[in-house]
């Protein structure tokens, strides 16, 4: 896809270990020539935006493949986790959960972190004790900076072609933040900031104000996009990692696992509908004005609304990683081999699809100022 007056976006929405479909996603824009203008990202978006934004294009899928990677854990054989237990102990049906809804690897990274992102903070399990701010998070995410200066170029990422917006959470004041390179320098601070989910991670701090993930506020950076100045035609991206339509639950391991899908998809649908209406409207407002007069469209009492009208469109090609039938409450930890290999191909197949539809190619009705495609089920 040849590079135009109009903008490519990417918006990547939060999900820890899920993140690997959005990997794929990209791999698949990469070998279409698909240019991107700007990445927007949440929590383990703002990751894979930065790897993105802060690589050229002939090394960047190398990257984002050696990060990944990275985060694999080693083979390990442990134990059920609290396998001490006695069966007749009263925590003994969490104790079978917890072993029922997680696999041999994702028990490894509950029990002692991921190698270069994050790892146990013990102290913390006192929840009564006083602690730094720092400190506020069962898991110390230290490890994840150094991991973050490996495999991303800060200063391409801050000068390159594409631009990157994160976004955080303001815990003192409960406002959204967003950390974006037209305006400001983005280290490994901002987007270890936008990954800092509570209770898990402690906030990150940034010039005197402390930060977690954009996730608490909204997982789908959305509205960073359709609020921005810049206003000509667009073509985005929009990568959803949390399933909201999977089955009803049957039992209370998958009624916690289905709570916590429903909270992450951050009402994505309903976002894309409210939008879809006023960029119509606004659609609309521009074609009426220009039927007006020329006298009329010069009265300074209609001048007002008629800047209110816009005369360009957007294509939203939304694509979200399915929930599988084997899929558990840790999903988003799950960093097994296997499971990462699945999500990518899983990206890379839904993106090639949508690639081959192309339906924001489509003739398209005069008023159209917001078309939403989702990707048919198989």
């Amino acid at each position: 896809m040849a590079k135009s007056a109009q903008q490519s976006v990417l918006i990547l929405q939060g999900g820890g270990a899920l993140g690997a479909y959005q990997a794929g996603v990209y791999e698949t824009l990469l070998k279409h020539h698909t240019t991107i203008d700007w990445v927007i990202g949440t929590s383990i978006g703002a990751i894979n935006s930065a790897l993105i934004a802060g690589n050229p294009p002939d090394t960047c899928l190398e990257s984002l493949q050696a990060f990944w990677q990275s985060l694999v854990p080693a083979t390990a054989s442990l134990p059920g986790l609290w396998a001490g237990f006695s069966p007749l102990s009263p925590l003994s049906p969490l104790q079978s959960w917890l072993n029922q809804s997680a696999n041999v690897e994702t028990v490894d990274v509950l029990m002692n972190g991921v190698e270069g992102f994050f790892k146990p903070r013990y102290a913390a399990w006192d929840i009564q004790a006083r602690l730094p701010l720092h400190e506020a998070g069962f898991y110390d995410t230290a490890p994840l900076r150094a991991t973050l200066e490996k495999f991303i170029d800060f200063d391409y990422l801050n000068n390159g072609p594409m631009r990157i917006s994160v976004c955080a959470v303001d815990i003192d004041d409960g406002q959204s933040k967003v950390f974006d390179s037209t305006e400001d320098w983005i280290g490994p601070e901002h987007i270890m900031a936008s990954g800092a989910l509570p209770p898990g991670f402690p906030p990150i701090e940034i010039e005197g104000h402390a930060y977690w993930d954009g996730g608490v506020y909204s997982n789908s950076p959305l509205e960073i996009f359709l609020e921005d100045e810049v206003k000509r035609d667009a073509l985005c991206f929009m990568v959803d990692l949390w399933d909201p339509t999977e089955a009803r639950p049957q039992n209370m391991a998958e009624v916690l696992t289905r709570t916590k899908s429903i909270q992450y998809a951050s009402r994505s649908a309903e976002q894309l509908a409210a939008h879809e209406r006023q960029q119509n409207l606004q659609r609309a407002i521009r074609a009426l004005s220009d039927r007006l007069p020329p006298a009329a469209r010069k009265d300074q009492e209609l001048r007002p609304l008629i800047e209110m009208g816009c005369d360009h469109t957007i294509n939203v090609v939304h694509l979200i990683l399915k929930a599988a039938p084997t899929d558990q409450y840790f999903k988003d930890i799950d960093f097994s081999r296997e499971t990462i290999q699945a999500r990518w191909q899983a990206g890379m197949h839904d993106c090639g699809r949508a690639l081959r539809h192309k339906a924001w190619l489509q003739p398209l009705p005069p008023h159209a100022g917001l078309i939403i495609h989702e990707l048919p089920q198989e």
